[in-house]
């Protein structure tokens, strides 16, 4: 039996550091431990699919979140239908999560429909609230947002949250903070605009993983 760990971050303005210290520190050899830099909703991963050629019946792959293999909830079901067919073991070191326990595969496949809905609901509000926003403007009648010089990139940024993007990586692409983004979402929200406040934080803590 071999043990491996994999390590993920979605753009390169992040840093595989704490995880891969992570691993190390749950007993992983560093020449084991495989890392990709790349959005957990694209399924073609190099450093995974090298993993996956090596890991043989018995194995066990760590991870320090689950969704490190994949964010999408169908993807990940395929994954570790695959890892159960081959007898290979996936462990978190966050979650608690150990798929040679049918139980805890199971409901962690429950977390993770529930969590992909959420993030889905989140994007759809932001979309009709942009759409609400450039029909109607403001109550004040005011340009929606800070100053003109900012105001097409935050729009950019709204563009790109509500076509599936993360709060970081919209914020990256578009070349404003991550605050001011979160701001603009929370000006919809007080407008009536967007109508779930507390998801905003909890999406950013999970991209911030």
């Amino acid at each position: 039996m071999a043990i491996y760990g994999y390590a993920r971050v979605s753009t390169r303005d992040q840093s595989t550091d704490m995880q891969v210290s992570r691993l190390l520190e749950a007993g992983i050899p560093k020449e084991r431990i495989f890392m990709d830099v790349i959005s957990g909703a694209t399924e073609d991963r190099p450093q995974l699919n090298s993993l996956l050629n090596l890991l043989n019946k018995g194995d066990v792959l760590t991870v320090w979140k689950v969704d490190r293999l994949g964010r999408r909830t169908a993807h990940l079901a395929r994954l570790l239908e695959e890892f159960d067919l081959k007898g290979i073991t996936v462990r978190s070191l966050t979650e608690g999560v150990d798929t040679s326990d049918r139980s805890s595969r199971v409901s962690y496949l429950l977390m993770s429909v529930i969590a992909q809905n959420e993030r889905e609901t989140i994007n759809e509000r932001i979309r009709s609230g942009i759409d609400h926003a450039q029909k109607y403007g403001t109550k004040t009648g005011r340009p929606i947002g800070r100053p003109k010089a900012s105001s097409a990139k935050v729009q950019h940024a709204l563009d790109l949250l509500a076509s599936g993007k993360s709060y970081r990586h919209a914020s990256s692409i578009a070349g404003v903070s991550l605050a001011t983004l979160v701001r603009r979402v929370q000006s919809m929200q007080q407008q009536n605009q967007f109508t779930r406040q507390t998801s905003i934080f909890e999406t950013i803590k999970q991209e911030a993983s």
